[in-house]
């Protein structure tokens, strides 16, 4: 670790050059990328938004004379219409239901609502849930039920004909119905019902009507779960001496629900002001801007990716990846360290690689802590997966998380800045070190 020297405010490590790259990237202009994508409207992978946030894309990275390079690949998506919750005494509550959520037969479903504690085996031991619609209730202030499946399954054993969700903020998110699994081929168990979250508030509602014995509700859910079209979109900055060796920086455009802006325009907007810092320099390694999509669940999208690298014989190029993903609000930025998958072992992220940035946001005078993701690894595990060396930088306590409150007026562009000033100078670090690590 290297002190900070005051005399002059200079940064003691850091080259002229480093300086200079600093000083261009800015937080303001990387949250209007950010909001940019938000205006690009439903981007759910294979959706308008999706395509139109590709184009666009394409288009800026030609202008700062980057290769551009599309994969192609199908994925499954999922498209929601009219939800409704109606419950007995005619109140109306409002309802998100889970991506990859079936629908409901013609006219919804009706019945009486039991409460499931928490959704786990023991919570169903002498209830009758058959033919009622299960009410389950998220565990602590967190995101515990976020991978679904294995929940509704349990409910679907049971008999119940649908599944609500109370969540402890007041207002409902989006979550998904895959079971969390680390293996793609396996992220959606048989048994499925309609589900919706509701709010805290609105749960509180329903948990009152139950103990009075009104305990009754309608559940509307159109839905369709098709299969589409979308791209992995790279913009390349070639290297003069090594080209075929690539350091990449990645971000998803795809969202959970609009509109989007923390998760992930936030890494959208800094990927691409890092970009805009770097692309008239000259690397010996190449450095990749990687936009994917299909993040949104058990990340298909990048699976595909890493996929088509392999078939190419080309993914033992990728010598480092850095993952930007969700760091516009919340708590203290993290470099998730470790990752826990619920059917998979613990997934530890580079430390080598952590520590390359760390070293560079002591330099610059950047506090970033270190933390444990229980509920999986993102984009970056496929590439720790896969045997590339990667790190993901990422924010704890988002509480707009995957809601429609997640919008671009509560981004922290100092944030975004901080991130883009590690980034840029840990990527041309990176592309030009005379050696680097093999191992992830």
């Amino acid at each position: 670790m290297r002190p900070l020297d005051n005399r002059g405010g200079r940064l003691v490590g850091l080259s002229a050059f480093e300086l200079e790259l600093r000083g261009r990237i800015s937080g303001r202009r990387a949250v209007a990328y950010a909001d940019a994508l938000v205006q690009a409207g439903e981007r759910f992978v294979g959706e308008d938004g999706d395509a139109a946030a590709a184009r666009a894309l394409r288009a800026r990275f030609g202008e700062l004379g980057l290769e551009v390079v599309d994969r192609e690949f199908t994925t499954l998506g999922y498209r929601d219409g009219h939800v409704e919750l109606v419950l007995a005494d005619g109140r109306r509550v409002d309802a998100i239901p889970p991506y990859f959520s079936p629908p409901t037969p013609s006219g919804g479903v009706e019945g009486e609502l039991v409460f499931a504690g928490g959704g786990e085996e023991a919570d169903y031991d002498g209830l009758d849930v058959d033919g009622r619609i299960a009410v389950i209730q998220e565990v602590g202030l967190g995101y515990s039920r976020f991978w679904l499946g294995t929940f509704v399954a349990l409910a679907a054993r049971r008999g119940a004909r649908a599944v609500i969700v109370i969540h402890p903020l007041p207002w409902p998110y989006r979550m998904s119905l895959e079971a969390g699994n680390a293996d793609l081929e396996r992220r959606f168990l048989d048994e499925r019902v309609p589900v919706v979250c509701v709010s805290g508030i609105d749960g509180g509602h329903l948990l009152h009507e139950i103990g009075a014995g009104r305990g009754r509700a309608r559940l509307v859910v159109e839905s369709e779960l098709p299969q589409v079209t979308s791209w992995n979109v790279s913009g390349v900055l070639r290297g003069s001496e090594l080209p075929d060796e690539h350091v990449l920086v990645l971000a998803h455009r795809d969202h959970g629900i609009q509109p989007g802006a923390n998760d992930n325009g936030s890494g959208f907007g800094t990927m691409l002001e890092v970009a805009a810092a770097l692309s008239a320099e000259q690397p010996r390694r190449s450095v990749e801007f990687l936009c994917t999509t299909a993040e949104e669940g058990t990340t298909p999208g990048v699976a595909a990716y890493i996929a088509a690298r392999r078939a190419e014989g080309t993914l033992d190029q990728v010598r480092a990846a850095i993952d930007l993903d969700m760091f516009g609000v919340g708590g203290k930025l993290k470099l998730v360290e470790l990752g826990l998958w619920p059917d998979a072992a613990p997934l530890r992220h580079s430390e080598w690689l952590m520590g390359w940035l760390e070293g560079i946001a002591d330099e610059l005078g950047y506090e970033v802590g270190r933390m444990t993701a229980p509920w999986g690894v993102a984009e970056s595990g496929r590439f720790l997966e896969a045997g590339v060396p990667a790190v993901w930088f990422w924010k704890p306590d988002d509480f707009y998380y995957h809601s429609v409150h997640d919008s671009t007026d509560k981004l922290d562009g100092n944030s975004l800045k901080a991130v883009g000033d590690i980034t840029a100078i840990g990527l041309w670090r990176l592309a030009n070190a005379a050696e680097l690590p093999a191992e992830a």
